[in-house]
């Protein structure tokens, strides 16, 4: 009984030490790799239009007090009206260690926008009669990972009422600890939905909205299914080749591109490259990455009905409703969420805004486009602020000297 005290006390005690040597590691892991973040903050302005001249540097200058002020190493942001880019710039650094500049030509992880972009993709893909919205995922892909997936149809899985589940309530526990670890990286959109695979539904769909990206990347395997494609390839043909953009383009697909920004973790003053972490899970629902410039030109082709006829736009943009009547409790339409603008213009009312937001590791992305004054604005930084309004906020003043300078101009605020 002694000797077995003994050795009850010798473990309780290893024990003990190897949570304390384990704390002293975290402890000492958490202190490492931190650098001053420059005060100073090159700036890179490219003005596409001279009437925006004036508008133009005091966006610069309010997108460098949003750097200063959040401690972000790195930020881009654009504007384009009527379908023009008319303004874009990027301040401080994209790579700390090189000194990279950040600059309009620097593209960032863009996290949950990237739902916007596989909307933009399934769009194309619905006005050339090859997809429709309400078909279910067994109508294309006969075979899927989970039979329950197979009466889903495209319009619950992009509008989040499709019942799928988040990483949160993943209940593959295999999947579960995979996309928290984010460390492997996946050839397919079909590889990163075996994560989920083994997970039941949350509802029935239709009576609930439950907000995930795994329901996104079901939609797009299911395009995938209908076109004999791949995800990258219907967004290079549907999307990006079209309109003439370099990106959006899958992130963490081979090696890193040129002119891809290092991810950070900051705390006041200071940064240190992110822990190394793989998106490919994820890419239709938030593994994407882009330009400032690219996102408003994507967002502003919704209103070129050359691009997408009025039909599938309005049907894309109608926030969907629940099996009971109501609108869903964020205003998700498809792919997007469709609001009313903080900002009054006119006389009346705000006006319409279509708007998405991702977060990813060491990464913020926000895209707005105003569609009743043919305004779209994208923020971009190689970080994660406290609250997304620190970065996102931004927006709001670029909005507000560029609606003026267009002749748009909003109305003063109470």
């Amino acid at each position: 009984m002694k000797r077995m005290t003994r050795i009850v006390r010798r473990g309780a005690a290893l024990l003990l030490l190897a949570v304390c040597l384990g704390l002293i590691a975290w402890a000492v892991q958490r202190e490492l790799g931190w650098v001053a973040v420059p005060a100073d903050a090159p700036l890179a302005v490219e003005l596409e239009d001279p009437a925006y001249a004036d508008a133009g540097m005091a966006a610069a200058r309010l997108l460098a007090d949003m750097r200063s002020r959040t401690g972000v190493p790195g930020a881009t942001a654009a504007v384009a009206v009527d379908g023009r880019l008319v303004w874009s710039a990027g301040v401080g650094y994209a790579d700390l260690d090189d000194r990279s500049r950040a600059t309009p030509r620097t593209s960032f992880r863009i996290g949950s926008t990237s739902k916007a972009m596989t909307a933009t993709l399934l769009a194309r893909l619905v006005a050339a009669g090859e997809l429709s919205l309400d078909d279910p995922v067994g109508a294309h892909w006969r075979q899927p990972l989970n039979q329950d997936w197979a009466g889903l149809t495209l319009r619950r899985l992009m509008s989040h009422t499709a019942g799928m589940p988040g990483y949160e309530n993943n209940t593959d526990i295999a999947g579960l600890l995979a996309t928290l670890c984010m460390r492997r990286r996946y050839a397919s959109v079909e590889a990163g939905l075996s994560l989920v695979d083994g997970s039941r539904l949350l509802y029935q769909p239709g009576d609930g909205f439950h907000y995930s990206s795994f329901d996104v990347n079901l939609a797009a395997r299911t395009a995938e299914a209908a076109t004999g494609r791949s995800y990258g390839e219907l967004l290079a043909e549907r999307v990006t080749g079209p309109l003439g953009l370099a990106t959006p383009y899958l992130a963490d697909h081979g090696g890193k591109p040129p002119g891809e920004a290092v991810w950070y973790q900051i705390r006041p003053g200071q940064a240190r490259r992110h822990p190394h972490t793989d998106v490919s899970q994820r890419w239709p629902g938030g593994g994407l990455a882009a330009r400032s410039a690219d996102l408003v030109q994507v967002a502003s082709a919704w209103l070129d009905d050359g691009f997408l006829p009025r039909r599938v736009v309005d049907d894309f943009w109608t926030p969907v409703r629940l099996n009971d009547g109501r609108v869903n409790e964020q205003n998700y339409a498809i792919g997007w969420r469709v609001d009313r603008s903080i900002t009054r213009f006119g006389a009346e009312a705000p006006v319409r805004l279509v708007h998405h937001g991702g977060v990813s590791r060491g990464a913020m992305s926000w895209l707005a486009l105003y569609p009743d004054l043919g305004i779209a604005i994208a923020v971009n930084i190689n970080a994660e602020t406290p609250a997304f309004i620190d970065f996102a906020g931004v927006e709001q003043d670029l909005l507000r000297l560029f609606a003026a300078a267009s002749g748009r101009s909003p109305a003063p605020q109470p």
